[in-house]
């Protein structure tokens, strides 16, 4: 049976999922930056990381007010 929280755990689950991705995409632009030697590169993996950061504070906020949601509705 579908209840009410479900759907937003759902959601949460899907934020999460978002959440991992970036913070690898973060890792990954933060080894190319420790490893380049052309400013280009550095450049464009720190914008790499600063748009994962930004898409995981975005996910974080959804998933907090999903669960506060959740909170909210089921007593």
């Amino acid at each position: 049976m579908k209840t009410i929280s479900s759907e937003y755990i759902k959601e949460i689950k899907a934020q999460i999922r978002i959440i991992n991705e970036s913070l690898k995409r973060v890792q990954e632009a933060e080894k190319v930056q420790e490893t380049t030697v052309n400013a280009r590169e550095y450049e464009k993996a720190k914008n790499e990381a600063i748009g994962a950061s930004l898409e995981v504070m975005a996910a974080l906020e959804f998933a907090v007010k999903s669960a506060t949601n959740m909170g909210c509705s089921t007593g």
